[in-house]
């Protein structure tokens, strides 16, 4: 004998399972789909910020940055200028130095009885102005400025009777730096 089942009311019952597990699944897709999409919103809305944000560092970073590089050529200039200058006070030294050990030289080459009352440079000639009491001494000195170092030529100038007794006169001196100046 055959037992006979009735599989109408389980069939029912596993229907009504999987309708309730479907539609269960089909609330939370229909639940988790605004969330997701207000989720994605957020995240596109947050990076907008970020990119703002970045955006606005970079254009400070790049104001900040032309100013220090304005600020930079600004001082370049000026230590250009500084290093100018200090070439030029350290050429203006040298020339002293050498004209000091001239000078001190010539001051010993003075004979006796002659001083001088004026040294000046005009363009490529020295100017030398003085007083001498015999002529003798002018025409002694006139010699020891030809032999005196980084001198090219030596002219007599006008040599005039004072009237309170010697003579003055003026010496013109080319500069040998001064010729070989000219000639290069």
């Amino acid at each position: 004998m055959t037992l006979l089942l009735n599989l109408l009311p389980w069939r029912q019952s596993q229907r009504k399972k999987r309708m309730h597990r479907w539609s269960t699944l089909f609330a939370l897709v229909l639940m988790l789909i605004p969330l997701l999409v207000v989720r994605g919103q957020a995240l596109s809305a947050w990076e907008v910020r970020q990119l703002q944000a970045q955006s606005g560092y970079q254009a400070g970073m790049h104001s900040a940055l032309q100013q220090l590089y304005q600020q930079r050529l600004v001082l370049q200039k000026q230590n250009n200028k500084l290093l100018h200058l200090q070439q030029i006070k350290e050429s203006q030294k040298l020339v002293i130095q050498v004209w000091e050990t001239r000078l001190i030289q010539l001051a010993s080459l003075l004979p006796a009885g002659t001083w001088l009352s004026s040294l000046s440079l005009q363009k490529e000639f020295f100017v030398v102005k003085g007083h001498a009491t015999a002529l003798e001494a002018m025409q002694k000195l006139e010699k020891e400025l030809a032999q005196l170092e980084g001198i090219s030529t030596v002219r007599a100038g006008a040599v005039l009777h004072e009237a309170q007794g010697g003579f003055g006169f003026t010496f013109t001196v080319t500069l040998s730096e001064v010729v070989n100046a000219l000639a290069n």
